[in-house]
């Protein structure tokens, strides 16, 4: 769904946006974002769907790390909810995919990672704690042309509009 298919400013640029989602989050709610309830677990490559192994550059026999997490503001309240498949070819992507402690943009920034960020899509999708539409998007974050990590990132309705245009 194209970005400016969402009625909100505020959605639009969260969704449009190529730099630190997290930093966006920080700005909109006005203090810092921290990592909620997080899982991680390793994964071959072979088992991921084929666009994935292709995006993330994946050899046969590789494997990615598989992160859900929230990302709460400081008074707790999820902001927004993510899945994300981390490379293992870049050593240092495991440890960082293993933090509690810090969301995954914040800790490519404290590595002194030099990245970008290419949205893939963005659209609507279900919340799940209420099973409300939520804006979602999805992006590649990669690092001299190395893939890193594919997010897809799905914001609180209650936090991010996910109002369309009809």
């Amino acid at each position: 769904m194209p970005v400016g298919s969402f009625t909100s400013a505020l959605t639009r640029m969260l969704l449009a946006g190529d730099g630190s989602t997290t930093l966006l989050l920080q700005a909109l709610t006005g203090g810092p974002i921290s990592v909620g309830p997080q899982h991680v677990a390793d994964q071959r490559a072979d088992r991921m769907p084929a666009d994935v192994r292709a995006l993330l550059q994946l050899a046969d026999g590789a494997t990615v790390a598989v992160r859900s997490s929230l990302l709460l503001d400081r008074h707790g309240t999820p902001v927004s909810r993510n899945k994300v498949i981390v490379s293992l070819g870049v050593p240092l992507m495991q440890r960082i995919a293993a933090d509690p402690a810090r969301p995954l943009g914040l800790a490519l920034i404290a590595h002194d990672i030099d990245h970008e960020r290419r949205r893939r899509s963005s659209g609507l999708a279900r919340w799940s704690t209420r099973q409300r539409d939520a804006a979602s998007k999805a992006y590649l974050i990669r690092a001299a042309a190395t893939p890193l990590m594919l997010v897809w990132e799905t914001f609180n309705p209650d936090v991010v509009p996910p109002g369309i245009m009809t």
